[in-house]
């Protein structure tokens, strides 16, 4: 007993950490003070790629190594929720923080997905801490969804900073895209076996949801701040960033 209140103890403060990780991802920003808007384009097609690289790289790639299927119906579920949320959205006066319309959607949207995708990610902790060897699997694996969380706070901060939000609310909204990994984490630690299912379905869902809204709103916003040559290239590099970064700390 004692030694299982110790490891879910270690459980939950990794897990909590994991979460915090994720503010690092607004620190580039304390360099950049005024954003122009061919700026304002690149740093939304940089996002793009980053999104559209983690979906493949990531999200799709850890799911399918649980199960195809339920990772194919998540990329569907995924696409369909980001499609539904838009038409219900349509051009109604929406507001989140100082944003509104087409800036509101796709801040708000991003967040949403990135918060529903921490879910399988804190179960996978939960996971872990439960395995053969608790302490050993559970550290690596909240090492890896920490280091892994850094590029998801820039992410937040690509699609929050440039529209106006000041940099403490990017990282609280970076560090709350996260708070389901602790939340998840103890659930699973004890019945993770009945609830393996949400990891692949979680991760599909997160990477339906990123590709369509990659597509269908941000690509044609950053077209229409810049021209389309800087937007190939620095939505290029957002892939080459993500899936640099995803390989180097593999």
């Amino acid at each position: 007993m004692i030694f299982e209140n110790n490891i879910l103890f270690l459980l939950i403060l990794y897990a909590v950490l994991s979460d915090l990780a994720t503010g690092l991802g607004v620190l580039p920003f304390l360099f950049v003070k005024k954003i122009s808007s061919k700026l304002f384009g690149i740093l939304a097609a940089l996002s793009g790629g980053m999104m559209l690289g983690a979906s493949f790289v990531i999200i799709v790639d850890e799911g399918f190594k649980t199960s195809v299927i339920l990772t194919l119906i998540g990329l569907i579920l995924g696409a369909w929720f980001v499609y539904y949320s838009s038409e219900k959205i349509g051009n109604k006066d929406i507001k989140f923080e100082n944003m509104s319309q087409r800036d509101a959607k796709i801040a708000f949207l991003t967040f949403i997905i990135l918060f529903v995708h921490s879910f399988p990610e804190g179960v996978a902790i939960g996971m872990a801490f439960n395995g053969s060897e608790p302490v050993k699997l559970g550290t690596i694996m909240s090492l890896a969804i920490a280091i892994h969380n850094i590029p998801e706070g820039l992410m937040i901060a690509l699609t929050m900073y440039p529209r106006g939000v000041n940099l403490f609310k990017c990282f609280i909204y970076a560090v709350l895209s996260s708070l389901p990994q602790p939340i998840a984490a103890i659930p699973a630690f004890f019945i993770g076996h009945i609830i393996w299912w949400t990891i692949p379905l979680g991760f599909g869902f997160a990477g339906g949801a990123m590709i369509y809204l990659t597509i269908a709103e941000i690509l044609p916003e950053s077209l229409e701040k810049t021209d389309k040559n800087t937007v190939s290239f620095s939505f290029i590099t957002g892939i080459v960033l993500i899936t640099f970064l995803t390989k180097i700390f593999s």
